[in-house]
């Protein structure tokens, strides 16, 4: 192993080998190498046949991706695609693809009642409202400052049907008590599938302890999506990191939690760098359901990712 990459916490490296043995060498690359930018419709403001001939007109050099629909991969760094008409007027946005995910798999329709209990900087949540531009969407961010730019964001985005609360999502089941179709819980975590070997405060902050200060934060915002979810309605948990203590050891927790209450829903990605969710990690053992959710591994464009999908089947 290249010796630049023992730069990254000795716990860190032992668990992805451990999680991956047959992509360990590749996941490290990923770390070395600048992501490709991507970026992403917005429905609100353009259609696609529209933005490609205004990308063109721009001289911005692209590729369509595939999967998901609407999502585009840049042949120009950030720099410059954000000197372009189409970002600053709000045509597009700037996404890694992994981040898409959750929002594809949430599925949002107009005239649903959604909410993202961890929306700043709005990435996710412009998303909904581009897809759903009719559902009645309400969205929570406790710091003021990620606040201000999930404000920023949705102007830019052309977004008006968002309600922002400036508070804790643990607010969200006595404020809004069975009231949601469909939830996103995309939560702080350890963000272990940013790091950036270029740029060591991705990563320096790493600790076990961190982890698990994370995995029961995470825990308390699943608890309050579950109240604040309808009998029948879905909500997506995800996160950007590795660790099956952030990821499936919290879905095992909370479908044990509501026992009969809850179902793992399956969700397909058409990606190759997709796969299941597992079932034992260290001497846990994690319910067979937790094989229904997906972990996405990095490549030259996507960040590493975790996404789940459950249904409130009883109150």
């Amino acid at each position: 192993m290249n010796e630049i990459f023992y730069k990254l916490p000795k716990g860190f490296l032992e668990k992805i080998e451990a999680l991956y043995p047959h992509h360990f060498q590749q996941i490290l690359t990923t770390f070395l190498v600048k992501k490709q930018t991507t970026f992403r419709i917005n429905y609100l403001k353009t259609d696609l046949v529209s933005l490609k001939k205004e990308l063109l007109a721009d001289g911005l050099r692209f590729q369509e991706l595939p999967f998901p629909k609407g999502a585009f991969l840049s042949k120009v760094p950030f720099r410059g695609l954000q000197q372009t008409p189409a970002y600053r007027n709000g045509f597009i946005y700037v996404q890694n693809v992994s981040s898409m995910l959750p929002v594809i798999a949430l599925s949002p329709q107009n005239g649903q009642k959604i909410l993202d209990l961890c929306a700043s900087p709005g990435a996710k949540t412009t998303q909904i409202a581009s897809l759903a531009p009719n559902a009645e969407i309400v969205a929570f961010e406790k710091e003021h400052i990620r606040h201000c730019k999930l404000e920023a964001n949705l102007k830019i985005q052309g977004v008006t049907n968002v309600e922002t609360f400036a508070q804790d999502g643990f607010w969200a089941r006595k404020k809004f008590p069975e009231y949601f179709d469909k939830i996103l819980v995309d939560a702080p975590c350890s963000a272990e599938g940013l790091f950036d070997l270029n740029n060591p405060r991705s990563y320096k902050y790493w600790k076990e302890r961190k982890v698990k200060e994370l995995h029961d934060k995470q825990k308390s915002l699943l608890h309050s999506a579950f109240f604040a979810l309808k009998e029948g309605g879905e909500l997506v948990y995800s996160t950007c990191t590795f660790s099956p203590e952030e990821n499936e050891g919290v879905i095992d927790w909370f479908i044990n939690k509501f026992k009969e209450q809850l179902e793992v829903v399956p969700i397909e990605f058409p990606l190759n760098n997709v796969f299941c969710g597992i079932t034992k990690w260290r001497n846990k053992h994690f319910s067979n359901a937790c094989k229904l959710t997906r972990r996405v591994i990095p490549n030259e464009f996507m960040e590493g990712f975790f996404v789940a999908k459950l249904r409130k089947i009883s109150a």
